[in-house]
């Protein structure tokens, strides 16, 4: 009879972590690099690796196409050198669920967290302005369904954050909150916070998961609103 292998449960990240991601700011050194991967993988990748494990089924739940390979999703430990041949380990980390179609315009959900923030929501990777577009097309031909998602958004003490035109470009609507979105170049849904007690414990996972179930109803409206230009993209190959 074969052992089942069962994964240890999420209980937060060590209290050193943090210490540690700052400390980084100064010695992410390649001299350094062998003493700096043990803690690394001990204090951040680890732990994230668990969260990650524990995040699944919210995420699946909001989208069932979602990719779930853990190595598409849960961020290494190393800096892309062609960018940081100075600094070879991350200064954060990260966790992805991305839709699996399309080259731009990626649909998602994310945690993120550095030495003193975590965020979590809603992004849209390698967002363009055709994108926007056809987002801006469907809110403003489904205006109602919109705003009750985004007025739920605003009960969830969720923003939406992105930079916006300088001048209105929907002065004939008159909802703000919709307007808001409308007149945005590009966005990101986001709560972000300070590390606090959670982030030592088991609530974070939970406090994540449900912000992701929460999710769900503007999720699919973003989903729906990008569909059409996805499948007219060869499919991603990541």
């Amino acid at each position: 009879m074969s052992a089942t292998i069962t994964t240890p449960n999420f209980c937060g990240f060590p209290r050193e972590f943090a210490e540690f991601l700052f400390s980084l700011q100064f010695n992410n050194t390649v001299d350094l690099l062998l003493e700096n991967k043990l803690k690394y993988k001990r204090l951040i990748t680890e732990p994230l690796t668990l969260l990650y494990h524990e995040l699944i089924p919210a995420a699946m739940s909001v989208s069932d196409t979602l990719i779930t390979k853990p190595s598409k999703c849960v961020s290494t430990m190393y800096s892309d050198m062609r960018f940081s041949r100075d600094a070879p380990l991350k200064g954060y980390m990260y966790i992805r669920f991305r839709e699996p179609f399309g080259e731009r315009d990626i649909l998602g959900l994310y945690f993120d967290m550095g030495c003193d923030y975590y965020s979590y929501g809603i992004r849209i990777y390698k967002q363009t302005s055709a994108g926007m577009e056809r987002i801006r097309e469907r809110v403003t031909e489904n205006c109602r369904v919109f705003e009750r998602e985004l007025k739920h958004l605003e009960r969830l003490d969720m923003k939406i954050i992105g930079d916006s035109f300088a001048k209105d470009h929907y002065p004939e609507i008159k909802n703000e909150t919709v307007k808001d979105l409308l007149n945005r170049k590009g966005f990101h849904i986001a709560r972000n916070r300070p590390v606090d007690e959670s982030v030592y414990n088991g609530k974070l996972q939970d406090e994540i998961a449900e912000a992701f179930v929460q999710l769900k109803g503007v999720y699919g409206l973003l989903k729906d609103s990008l569909s059409e230009r996805q499948l007219a993209m060869p499919l991603c190959k990541n």
